[in-house]
């Protein structure tokens, strides 16, 4: 269901893109335009996730815990232009290959594990596992490198097991759609 402000939020968010420009040109330049845009959003979710792991590797700790929130927002921006162009993202969600799901959720889960043990290396040891002289020591804490790592665990198994039932409700949704299709 589209709204005005989610109206106007598609205007605005294709006026900054570009997707009306004539630098679009025809079909084909403007699916590999498209294509591409995909391609660098997927890249910069990744490379924001690494700087924030290199941050906590060399001392900034949780500090760095802003960096790695940060790559959400493409992710967010990506999933609100859709709902507000009228997408179901469940379902979209559940067209997606089960192999690239896979990858992109080992990828992340990777990304968590080594964010989370730096994170918990210079909690526990009271210093970073590479000192570029941030000046970021700590009182080694075993409670709180714990708790983040009882957290990370934690909140990467229910963050796997929603995307896996949101899969799994959203091929339902596509196999009803087109049961009732069909009987049409």
């Amino acid at each position: 269901m589209t709204t005005p402000d989610s109206r106007r939020f598609t205007a605005l968010a294709d006026r900054l893109a570009g997707i009306s420009d004539p630098s679009m040109g025809d079909e084909r330049e403007r699916d590999i335009a498209l294509r591409a845009g995909t391609a660098a959003m997927v890249v910069s979710i990744f490379t924001i996730q690494l700087i924030g792991v290199a941050l906590a590797v060399i001392g900034a700790g949780l500090g760095s815990v802003l960096v790695i929130l940060a790559a959400l927002i493409p992710s967010g921006v990506y999933s609100w232009y859709c709902r507000s162009a009228g997408l179901d993202m469940t379902r979209v969600y559940s067209k997606v290959a089960p192999r690239r799901r896979r990858l992109a959720l080992l990828a992340g889960l990777a990304v968590a594990c080594a964010w989370i043990t730096a994170v918990a290396v210079h909690v526990t040891t009271g210093a970073p596992l590479i000192d570029v002289g941030l000046g970021s020591t700590v009182t080694p804490d075993g409670s709180t490198a714990a708790g983040l790592i009882t957290g990370g665990i934690v909140g990467g198994t229910v963050g796997a097991i929603a995307l896996r039932l949101s899969a799994k409700r959203g091929r339902r949704r596509v196999v009803a759609d087109e049961e009732a299709a069909d009987e049409e």
